[in-house]
């Protein structure tokens, strides 16, 4: 990669970057070598003139960098790799090489982003299908080269671009959906000895919660012979891991007609009985629950993002807060409660809290029995703490209701 244009930082930028963070801010930047066009790979380096590493940049974005290969030492020379997509190669080959362990599914995330040092690109495999999600310029402009390297390392019957991010629209790109190749229809996927239909088409993100699979699991610990609760159910991953567990009963519930329907047709692909699909808005319903006097032994709460930015986190915790309430009210006494948070800016200590002040307005008391965290083809770094969003606890009704 000799000869790629130069992007020089201000005195002492390079410190958060050198400790693992690959995003460079627009007022970090001192200086660019040349003419270029927004998208295209570029050197970076420091203000004393060291290479700290390679990657692309668009001045559209407030993160005007994001760096593909970060230097570990200053004698590192970015001829480590002596073209582009040399370097693309090697990170995608040691994201692969990350997951071979993951035996218990045949639907994994392959590439997490920054997590995995390709910063704006997400490629999921649903059996033989993969689905990939570009974010940003850079990475776009690579897409050619990435579907190439993707195909030999995977080798995926069908190829489906699903980059829908509303961060594309910040990146100057449009939203695409479109087959690469093969064709792209719903597909049957096995997890953790069950079977879901995904439809990496039509569903959200690129088909499936993959990053749940783990916590899904878990259930097993708590669910025998108990009535259960799923709220914000999707296509019914936890409802149904609750069934095959062996709970005695499981209610789902979701606000879209698709997710609803989607997850009666999982519980009949896995057989499962002593089960009901609710299409309602989960506030709604749970004000209706709680009229009717409705209990449950566990109930699981998995919602959207309440929060987005640092601008949305006070409303977005008295979402939890009002959510945990309503949700109480319906636990029996050592009941379980799972609860959730996919907002990025929302910390397990908050979340937890959350639940813990809803109970205390209740006269309730909770005991921790675990947290959960994104499954492991979703790996999160200490230095990039936007790789890490997906927090989770089990939380214990420990005291009688006194309402």
């Amino acid at each position: 990669m000799k000869n790629l244009p130069i992007v020089m930082l201000k005195p002492k930028e390079e410190d958060r970057i050198l400790k693992g963070h690959p995003w460079v801010y627009d007022n970090e930047i001192a200086e660019i070598s040349e003419e270029y066009e927004n998208g295209e790979m570029f050197v970076f380096k420091n203000s004393e003139n060291m290479c700290i590493g390679v990657g692309y940049i668009n001045e559209k974005s407030v993160i005007t960098g994001r760096l593909l290969d970060i230097l570990k030492t200053p004698a590192e020379v970015y001829e480590n790799y002596h073209s582009v997509e040399a370097l693309l190669e090697d990170k995608i080959s040691k994201a692969i090489l990350k997951r071979e362990k993951i035996k218990n599914t045949d639907a994994i995330r392959y590439i997490y982003s920054e997590a995995d040092s390709l910063a704006g690109l997400v490629v999921d495999m649903y059996g033989k299908t993969a689905v990939i999600q570009i974010t940003t310029l850079g990475m776009d402009k690579l897409k050619d080269t990435i579907v190439k390297i993707i195909d030999e390392k995977l080798k995926p019957k069908n190829i489906y671009e699903k980059s829908i991010s509303s961060s594309r629209e910040k990146e100057g790109l449009e939203k695409i959906e479109k087959v690469i190749k093969g064709s792209i229809k719903p597909v049957i996927i096995n997890e953790n000895g069950l079977q879901f239909y995904v439809d990496p088409a039509g569903g959200s993100k690129t088909g499936f919660y993959l990053d749940q699979r783990d916590n899904r699991e878990k259930l097993k610990d708590y669910v025998k012979g108990r009535n259960v609760l799923d709220l914000f159910c999707y296509t019914g991953g936890f409802a149904a891991h609750a069934m095959h567990y062996g709970a005695a009963s499981v209610k789902a519930v979701d606000s879209s007609v698709e997710a609803a329907e989607m997850t009666g047709k999982n519980m009949e692909l896995n057989n499962l009985k002593d089960y009901c699909v609710v299409r309602a808005d989960v506030f709604d319903e749970l004000k209706s629950m709680h009229a009717a006097a409705e209990k449950y032994d566990v109930i699981i709460i998995d919602p959207p993002p309440f929060s987005r930015g640092k601008t949305e986190k006070k409303g977005g915790l008295k979402g939890y807060f009002d959510l945990h309430l309503k949700a109480l009210r319906l636990l029996n006494k050592d009941g379980i409660i799972f609860t959730f948070s996919c907002s990025q800016n929302i910390s397990m200590a908050e979340l937890i809290q959350s639940a813990k002040d809803a109970a205390r307005k209740l006269h309730h008391k909770l005991e921790l029995k675990a947290q959960m965290f994104q499954a492991r083809d979703h790996p999160y770094s200490t230095q990039i703490p936007e790789t890490f969003y997906l927090k989770g606890a089990v939380l214990k009704k420990t005291q009688e209701n006194k309402e």
